[in-house]
C-alpha cells in the first residue's frame, strides 16, 4: 500500500508541446511564429526538440532539352524549407539553407534533342516534359544542444522564422532549360520542452499528490497501533 502511493506522488515526465502553423500560401513565403519560453526551472528540462513540417501541394515543373543529344533526367519539384531564430539557438539540421528541409514529387524522363524551339522552356515537342506536383507531407527535427537550453527558460516569447521556397532539382544531364508554376504550401514548426515535472514546469508534487501520501503514512501508522494493542490483549 506505501509503495503505490509513493509512486503516485512522484513527479511524472511529460512533454510540454507548442505548434504554430502557416499557410497555405505560395512561396517563396516567410511566416515568422512566436513561441514561449519554459516557464520553470532549467533543471526541469531533459531535452528540448524542434520539428518542421511542409505539405506541397500542386504546381508544375517544366524541362525543356537545349542540347543536341537525348537527355535521361530526373526532375524533383515542390517545396523547401529552413529556419531562422530570433532568439535562442535551433538545432543546425534545421538552419542549414544548403541543405533544407524538402518536400517533393520526383519523375524520370528521356528528353528528345533539341527541336530547333528557341531557348528558355517552349512548351511542346519531344525535347520537352512536364511534372505536376502532387500533395506531399515530409517533416525533419532536430534536438537543440544542452549548452543552449538556458535560453529557452523564461517568462518571455521568442520568434522563428520560416524560409519557404519553390524547390526544382534536375539531375543527369546538362543544357536544360527549366521552369515551374510554384505550388502551395502549408505546415506548422514545432517547440517541444521534455521535462521531469510532469509538465507542470515545477518538480514539486502536486496537492493531491501530497494530502494521498500523507494519508497512507497515517493509515499506516493507526494500523501499527491497532495491531499493538491487539498483541498485548494476547499476551
Amino acid at each position: 500500500m506505501l509503495l503505490a502511493l509513493l509512486v503516485v506522488a512522484l513527479p511524472a515526465q511529460a512533454d510540454i508541446i507548442q505548434t504554430q502553423t502557416f499557410g497555405p500560401q505560395v512561396p517563396d513565403y516567410f511566416p515568422a511564429l512566436t513561441f514561449n519560453q519554459y516557464n520553470g526551472n532549467l533543471s526541469d528540462i531533459t531535452g528540448i526538440v524542434v520539428e518542421l513540417s511542409l505539405t506541397s501541394v500542386g504546381g508544375l515543373a517544366q524541362v525543356d532539352n537545349e542540347s543536341a543529344s537525348i537527355a535521361n533526367v530526373t526532375v524533383e519539384f515542390g517545396t523547401s524549407g529552413w529556419l531562422i531564430s530570433g532568439g535562442p539557438a535551433l538545432p543546425s539540421v534545421l538552419t542549414n539553407p544548403a541543405v533544407p528541409a524538402t518536400t517533393v514529387t520526383s519523375g524520370s524522363y528521356s528528353l528528345g534533342v533539341d527541336d530547333g524551339d528557341g531557348a528558355g522552356v517552349q512548351s511542346g515537342g519531344a525535347d520537352y516534359a512536364e511534372l505536376l506536383g502532387t500533395n506531399i507531407t515530409n517533416t525533419l527535427s532536430g534536438s537543440v544542444g544542452s549548452g543552449n537550453w538556458a535560453d529557452y527558460v523564461g517568462a518571455g516569447t521568442f520568434n522563428i522564422t520560416g524560409v519557404i521556397n519553390t524547390y526544382l532539382s534536375i539531375t543527369g544531364a546538362s543544357g536544360i532549360s527549366q521552369g515551374s508554376t510554384p505550388p502551395t504550401v502549408n505546415g506548422f514548426v514545432q517547440v517541444t520542452y521534455q521535462t521531469n515535472t510532469g509538465g507542470t514546469g515545477s518538480s514539486t508534487p502536486e496537492p493531491a499528490s501530497l494530502l494521498l501520501l500523507t494519508s497512507g503514512l497515517g493509515g499506516l501508522a493507526a494500523w501499527r497501533v491497532r495491531r499493538k494493542r491487539k498483541d498485548q490483549k494476547t499476551n
